[in-house]
């Protein structure tokens, strides 16, 4: 498969779903986190999250992340996915305001006040490194690198 044709299959995998398991660690203890994600169109994700989860306190101590993102109903065998890193920012005053044009829920209420301290739920964003897929082309799993930016 052409390097343009992966790069479109990563692209159509992050735009079908709405859901990637996030990695972060303190620099000694590792968490995976389920989370729901909005992307821009650079595919920087965008996330809320409690400032008392695991993963925050994470965050706020190592920003450097890695997620996956995959349809978990696919068959055995068949399936794709996408793994990549990057940085995260806890979003803040106009930067809060730019993110709400991307992130969209009907869990809260969006707005730069729900979104801000001491309200619970804060804003994130995801600035993306790296995206890696699975080629098709080889018999044994092998992650190769897809530019989506």
């Amino acid at each position: 498969m052409k390097q343009d044709q992966l790069d479109k299959k990563a692209a159509e995998i992050l735009k079908s779903n709405i859901y990637f398991t996030l990695a972060t660690t303190d620099g000694n203890v590792p968490w995976a986190a389920p989370l729901f994600y909005c992307m821009d169109e650079d595919f920087n994700f965008y996330f809320i999250s409690q400032m008392e989860s695991l993963h925050t306190i994470h965050i706020m101590k190592q920003p450097h992340v890695s997620y996956a993102v995959f349809d978990s109903h696919q068959r055995e065998g068949e399936g794709n996915g996408i793994q990549g890193d990057g940085k995260v920012t806890l979003l803040e005053g106009d930067e809060i305001t730019k993110g709400l044009k991307y992130y969209k829920t009907s869990f809260i209420k969006l707005d730069v006040e729900a979104l801000s301290a001491p309200a619970p739920y804060r804003l994130f964003k995801i600035t993306t490194n790296h995206f890696y897929i699975l080629d098709p082309e080889t018999e044994t799993d092998k992650r190769i690198e897809v530019f989506l930016k």
